[in-house]
């Protein structure tokens, strides 16, 4: 198969393949929007919107937290390709590190004061706890968490 991948600003990305002219487009990036993302990303987890298993890491760890960062997801089984939201679970290095503020963007900013735990704030202030397994809609078999580059 030929891929035509052609990365776009902003963090997103089109893939096209040359032979039968599938395609596909993926926007990663949430830019200024990303703490109001992270926020209702937590909220549907506390309420079990997002399944058992992250609901009862918050559960057991209320000061875990969760990438929520969107990323393009591949089936293992069919290839389907989608996007989604990372999911990866994490728990502080420093236990008092949930009562730091952390997160803010700029002044001026609606949601300055925000809730929400970064990238950055995963690398430098957390520990993985547990990747979360995405399945397929198409087929249920597992699916595998791809970077733009791949």
């Amino acid at each position: 198969m030929s891929i035509i991948c052609t990365i776009k600003k902003a963090e997103k990305i089109r893939i096209r393949c040359s032979k039968c002219d599938y395609s596909f487009m993926s926007a990663n990036g949430a830019g200024f929007l990303f703490s109001v993302i992270y926020e209702g990303t937590v909220q549907k987890a506390k309420d079990g919107e997002l399944g058992k298993e992250i609901k009862g890491f918050l559960d057991e760890y209320p000061n875990g937290a969760i990438n929520a960062e969107n990323v393009t997801l591949c089936c293992d089984e069919c290839g389907k390709l989608s996007q989604g939201q990372d999911f990866t679970m994490y728990l502080p290095n420093d236990e008092s590190y949930k009562d730091i503020e952390h997160g803010r963007w700029i002044v001026g900013m609606p949601f300055e004061s925000a809730a929400y735990v970064t990238s950055f704030d995963l690398i430098e202030h957390y520990k993985e706890y547990a990747r979360y397994q995405h399945k397929c809609m198409e087929c249920r078999n597992n699916m595998l968490m791809v970077s733009d580059e791949e």
